[in-house]
């Protein structure tokens, strides 16, 4: 009975913290949007990474005091890339479509992970990633509609969003072999800051104290979001986290209403929920996180 009450405890802590994750990353949304009034997407992006790479400092010290091992650099140096091309695409469908729209695409990451593991890591093709695969697909359609509308390049831009992010989960799958969470963490901030150093440079804009405190909110917001996510994969099974990052999906129409007047789109909504089951299904019998 101790017992039950215990892990029932764990599953209710879990789902709260997802809320929280949620909240965050749908904060981080609204202040992109609010920053793209002034700033292009890659230097938000920069500016991002390079106060998250500040936050995290003192992990770096603590990192390299205890480390001694070769480091896989051309590992960490090809997530980092891959990632900040990632975000700077994310950033750039927030500035041009509806929040609902990038939070429903932004789903298919672990669709597109899956998709990988198969053809990269050569996992086993089962009848239920084929289910999930299918109903995923038929989720994408309803969102994306495409013949029933043109695709427009912030659709394509958080589709291909989605696909980077995807390849950069799966390099990391790949570093946890050897490598510990605080380094892998380390070097993505690394070097998706140095990525996107030069596409900033190109395009500098001079940002005004706001921005950059509004940057600085991004940068904890993201941050604080991952950590809670870390948390709550911990403290429960996938089974009870997963459908908990719909209302991700419920808070970003809403908000999208209210402050930025886009339109309510039951498509998005029906699209959206079919991918979430279909990752639940995967969730089911396998370990995405």
């Amino acid at each position: 009975m101790i017992r039950a009450l215990s892990i029932k405890n764990y599953y209710i802590k879990s789902i709260f913290l997802m809320l929280l994750t949620g909240l965050c990353f749908v904060a981080v949304m609204v202040s992109v949007k609010f920053l793209s009034k002034d700033l292009p997407p890659t230097q938000a992006a920069f500016f991002r990474y390079l106060f998250g790479l500040i936050l995290i400092l003192p992990l770096i010290r603590l990192q390299f005091k205890k480390s001694i091992k070769k480091i896989p650099i051309l590992k960490h140096g090809l997530r980092g890339v891959v990632h900040g091309l990632a975000v700077v695409l994310w950033f750039f469908s927030v500035a041009n479509i509806p929040m609902a729209d990038v939070t429903a695409i932004n789903y298919l990451t672990p669709i597109f992970t899956t998709i990988g593991a198969i053809l990269i890591f050569k996992e086993a093709i089962t009848f239920n990633r084929i289910f999930a695969l299918v109903l995923s697909v038929i989720g994408a359609m309803l969102i994306l509609k495409p013949g029933y509308e043109v695709l427009s390049n912030g659709k394509i831009a958080q589709l291909l969003s989605t696909i980077f992010f995807a390849i950069s989960y799966l390099i990391a799958k790949n570093l946890t072999k050897t490598e510990s969470t605080h380094s892998i963490v380390i070097f993505l901030t690394l070097f998706a800051t140095i990525t996107l150093l030069p596409f900033t440079l190109l395009i500098w804009t001079k940002p005004i104290m706001a921005d950059l405190l509004l940057l600085l909110g991004v940068a904890i917001l993201g941050t604080l979001g991952h950590y809670f996510m870390t948390i709550a994969l911990s403290l429960a099974p996938l089974t009870i986290t997963q459908p908990v990052i719909f209302f991700q999906l419920i808070w970003s129409t809403l908000i999208g209403l209210l402050l930025f007047d886009e339109s309510l789109d039951f498509f998005i909504l029906i699209g959206g929920a079919l991918i979430v089951i279909a990752i639940v299904r995967l969730s089911a019998n396998e370990n995405l996180s």
